[in-house]
């Protein structure tokens, strides 16, 4: 995988976590809304999964985001979580 998939991976993973956290919802409940398990959001948030179209708009209104593209506002994504999952994938 090229580093700049796996940097968006991360960043991604963590702008979702970001949000989450600022929204007050656990884990667990966006997995909820989405159908999943606890463990899928963990895996976007701490493994860099690889994210689908479809999930990206279900996480945006499960977040209550007026816009889509706000999940890929990265610059208040701290860079030393970045490298601390980026250093644990690589």
């Amino acid at each position: 995988m090229k580093n700049e998939t796996l940097l968006f991976r991360i960043k991604f993973g963590l702008r979702i976590k970001e949000l989450r956290i600022e929204k007050k919802i656990e884990q667990a409940a966006l997995a909820s809304y989405l159908n999943k398990d606890k463990q899928f959001i963990n895996r976007y948030e701490n493994e860099g999964a690889n994210p689908r179209a479809d999930i990206v708009q279900e996480i945006a209104k499960a977040l209550k985001l007026e816009r889509i593209d706000e999940l890929y506002d990265f610059k208040t994504v701290a860079q030393a979580d970045i490298n601390k999952i980026y250093n644990k994938l690589k």
